[in-house]
């Protein structure tokens, strides 16, 4: 009797699962060295042709989107591309990725465990036939199209980095400029990319729902990380959010603010800031915490729930009539 009370127990977390029979096959590429290791205008050339051939549609958006340098296809992109690693804040920004990511074993392994974990819970679920790592030029952190992710790896130097200090970022994004935050972003990307798609919700529970279910499946490919790096906070800004979360409840059901479709109201509550505007002391995103507590409560009193169940599930009242926040 206490064997079957303690193996209960221990499989009680249906994102505890065993992956080591799940097979996904990734490749990863480190593009920044290739680029920063070239020693002339033609060596570029010659390799941004490459380049495109091994990045594809990827490559082509970091070129041009990213570093603002033109098409891949122009005839002084050779030329372009040069002045870029050989400008000294952009080569003291790579001495500072190659000796923060020196290897990028451990990332790797991650990564496929977090794919692992995708394809155990959502079979048919996309899967990144390649990871390309590079210097952004301190413009973006993670990027995927439907088969590659790019990842900036300056973003992700720490909030005391030499050059990130000096930078105009405000504090609140310098503080999640660390190393930690970089596999939910990469799992974040992929997931509003290609698993949940754009987020076309309109009311204020639309939006809960959506980022309830994205942090939820960021769990799910996550689930040995700590809560507050799966939501990008702080160990401050989650446990404040998570001891508030029936005073802020209450604050939305008191305003009516739960069937709003008030395009400012789901800026405040779901977009990227330093604080939640209107409540005090609170971080930034609170709505999209309130989703993931609400997805992770229907999903305790449902416990047949797959994961697909849930990303599939589209009936609102559902998740509202479970969703009972304790008053502390």
């Amino acid at each position: 009797m206490f064997l079957s009370i303690f193996l209960v127990a221990c499989t009680s977390d249906p994102l505890d699962v065993d992956v080591s029979d799940v097979s996904v096959d990734i490749k990863f590429e480190r593009f920044e060295q290739e680029m920063f290791a070239v020693g002339s205008e033609q060596e570029m050339a010659d390799l941004n042709k490459t380049l495109i051939e091994r990045g594809g549609e990827l490559y082509e958006f970091y070129v041009f989107d990213v570093l603002r340098s033109g098409s891949v296809y122009d005839d002084s992109i050779g030329t372009y591309l040069y002045y870029f690693v050989t400008d000294s804040s952009m080569k003291m920004a790579y001495d500072d990725i190659s000796a923060e990511f020196r290897d990028f074993e451990n990332e790797e392994e991650q990564i496929v465990d977090m794919f692992k974990h995708l394809k155990y819970h959502l079979p048919d679920a996309p899967i990144p036939e390649s990871v390309i790592t590079y210097n952004s030029a301190f413009n973006y952190g993670v990027i995927s199209t439907d088969n590659t992710i790019g990842i900036g790896l300056e973003m992700y130097l720490g909030q005391f980095n030499r050059i990130i200090k000096e930078l105009g970022f405000p504090i609140y994004m310098k503080e999640k400029m660390e190393h930690e935050y970089l596999p939910v972003d990469v799992a974040h990307s992929w997931l509003a990319t290609n698993v949940l798609g754009e987020n076309k919700g309109e009311t204020f529970l639309d939006h809960m729902i959506y980022y309830g279910k994205l942090r939820y499946l960021i769990d799910a490919m996550l689930p040995d990380l700590p809560d507050h790096q799966k939501i990008r906070y702080t160990e401050e800004e989650y446990d404040w959010a998570v001891a508030s979360e029936w005073d802020v409840w209450q604050y939305i059901l008191d305003m009516n603010w739960v069937y709003s479709s008030d395009m400012k109201l789901n800026l405040r509550y779901f977009e990227e800031a330093p604080t939640t505007v209107g409540i005090e002391e609170s971080p930034g995103r609170l709505g999209q915490l309130m989703g993931w507590l609400m997805v992770q409560q229907f999903m305790e009193k449902n416990e047949d729930y797959t994961v697909l169940q849930l990303v599939n599930e589209t009936n609102e009242a559902k998740f509202l009539k479970t969703y009972k926040p304790e008053d502390e």
